[in-house]
Order: structure tokens, then C-alpha cells, then sequence
């Protein structure tokens, strides 16, 4: 697919997003989970370099204080100004013309025409910089595509939308998918897997044993004049659980 105007190199491929996507979902405790859509999208700024001149009264004439050069990026939607675009925008060689054309492209359109665009920049420049609009000269003034991958996912039976950058991997959008509840049998699962791991069991009995002796040393409790109230102690239901969950993790590693 040939483009009329050249696009941020994609360094983040089709293939390379899903497994983004993938990876993120998994960390989140999503194991089912659908990409529904996997779209590119193409959207339109306008760069420019900018000059301009700072003023100053003397001796009732201006006289030019200082000057200023800088590179901006104008968004062809919205009308505002993207800082940090004009400052990441690569040499012209590494701009892309052409895409796969087994991708799936939609090229946003701009809202504004070249001279429109030119205006506006130059007010949103003047004001950015604190120049004064008639100060304020724009050159190599060009249209360029940041490309934007929008994911639809299927998560927990609720549809969620994320969009990752082509150029940078980025994903936004991360927080609308819930973190998933694990259940107890992958709970069980996971922690079983781990005791199976050198020095995993000890370092989990010395766990198990700290938050016994806390209960022994009976915090939360009232204690007794020359030692705790261990009846009391005992019978809690978590004193016994924790007791009960040590004895069946330790007959449970022994015969796995």
C-alpha cells in the first residue's frame, strides 16, 4: 500500500502487537480472552520548524532581544499542538511511504487544509513560546502519519479497547481491563508450583512458622501474667487453618 504522505516507522509489526497484547492480558490473569480486531490507524500531523524573534524597547526603537528556533507537530484533527512529536520525528530517509498490504489501514483525514493548518500553527507556536504572532516564522512545513494500532478485546464476556503505539510499543488504554480474581484451585496450582522450586518450601515454612509465632505471641490477644493466652489461642479457626494448610502443603510436595 503506497502513501502520499510518509509515515513514523513501524517498529511494532502486526505480529508483535498481539503478543503485546497477549502479554499484557496474561499479566492481568486473563488466560480466555478474544482479540476481536486489530486495526492500523493513520494519524495526521503537520510538522514545522519554527523561528522567532523577542523584542525589546530602546531608546524608542524594538530591537531584537533574542531568538528562538524550535520544531513543533500540529494535529490535523484536533488543532493542537504535540510537543514531543516534533522532537521525536525521525531524519526524512527513515520515513516509510509504503505498508503491508496485508494490514488492515485506516487513514485518518485531516480537518484542515495546508494554509489553514499554517495559520493555526502559528497562533498555538506564538502562544507556546510567548512570541508575538507577527515574530513568529514557520518552514519545512509538512504533513506526516503517526501510526496508532486499536485493538478490540473480548475479556471477562466485556468488550475493552486498547491502542498501542507502532513506533514505540506503548500501550493505552490498559487500565480499562479489570484485573481477573484468580480462584483457589489456581491459587493451589501456582503456589504448589512454586514449593516445587530449591529452597521454595523452607522459605514458605519460615512464613507460615512467622505468622504462627505471631499468633502465639499473642498479638491481638490479651495476654497473661508470666506467659499468653494460649486457650484462647487455640481455639481461633485462622490458628487452625494455618496449621491445616501447612499439613497438607507438606504431604502434598512430599508425594508430588
Amino acid at each position: 500500500m503506497f502513501l502520499g504522505n510518509p509515515v513514523f516507522p513501524i517498529s511494532f509489526k502486526l505480529e508483535e502487537v498481539t503478543t503485546l497484547i497477549e502479554e499484557t492480558l496474561q499479566k492481568k490473569s486473563w488466560q480466555q480472552f478474544e482479540v476481536a480486531a486489530l486495526k492500523l490507524i493513520l494519524n495526521p500531523f503537520y510538522v514545522f520548524y519554527y523561528d522567532a524573534a523577542f523584542e525589546e524597547q530602546k531608546e524608542g526603537k524594538s530591537i531584537v532581544k533574542k531568538t528562538k528556533r524550535g520544531r513543533l507537530a500540529l494535529d490535523a484533527v484536533t488543532g493542537q499542538l504535540d510537543r514531543q512529536m516534533g522532537k521525536e520525528i525521525p531524519a526524512e530517509k527513515e520515513l516509510q511511504r509504503e505498508l503491508p498490504d496485508e494490514y488492515p489501514v485506516e487513514v485518518k483525514e485531516a480537518l484542515f487544509n495546508e494554509q489553514e493548518a499554517r495559520d493555526i500553527a502559528v497562533l498555538k507556536t506564538a502562544e507556546e513560546i510567548s512570541a508575538s504572532k507577527e515574530n513568529v516564522i514557520l518552514s519545512a512545513f509538512k504533513m506526516v502519519y503517526y501510526p496508532m494500532w486499536i485493538a478490540s478485546i473480548t475479556a471477562g464476556e466485556k468488550n475493552h479497547n486498547m491502542e498501542i503505539s507502532g513506533v514505540t510499543g506503548r500501550i493505552f488504554g490498559e487500565e480499562t481491563v479489570p484485573e481477573r480474581q484468580k480462584g483457589f484451585v489456581e491459587i493451589s496450582r501456582e503456589t504448589l508450583g512454586e514449593l516445587k522450586k530449591p529452597g521454595a518450601w523452607l522459605a514458605y515454612s519460615k512464613e507460615i512458622a512467622a505468622t504462627g509465632i505471631g499468633k502465639l505471641s499473642g498479638k491481638g490477644e490479651k495476654k497473661v501474667k508470666g506467659g499468653i493466652k494460649l486457650q484462647g489461642i487455640l481455639r481461633k479457626p485462622s490458628m487452625w487453618l494455618t496449621i491445616g494448610l501447612v499439613i497438607i502443603l507438606a504431604i502434598v510436595v512430599l508425594y508430588l
